[in-house]
């Protein structure tokens, strides 16, 4: 994400919670709207995706750079935390 939420913490925290209603009140009003039950789902095994699925291919020199980017990230992320920590005390 670039930019904010357009909505407050609070509005989007009370958006979980309504959806929740929604969902129980189409199971309760409407059962027969989902396609599998829950014991379904919970037992289903998903397929792994299919290469084409991601655009293609990726080459050793895309997948160096991807995994130098996230490395590079999850570093940035630990000093942060670490300086984090060390102006609390």
């Amino acid at each position: 994400m670039v930019i904010a939420p357009e909505y407050s913490l609070q509005k989007q925290a009370r958006l979980v919670h309504a959806l929740c209603v929604l969902h129980n009140f189409i199971r309760v009003h409407d059962p027969d709207d989902l396609d599998t039950t829950i014991e379904e789902e919970l037992t289903r095994i998903p397929e792994p995706p299919e290469q084409g699925d991601f655009g293609g291919s990726i080459s050793a020199a895309e997948k160096e750079a991807a995994t130098s980017r996230r490395d590079n990230i999850a570093k940035q992320m630990w000093a942060d935390y670490v300086e984090y920590l060390e102006t609390r005390h």
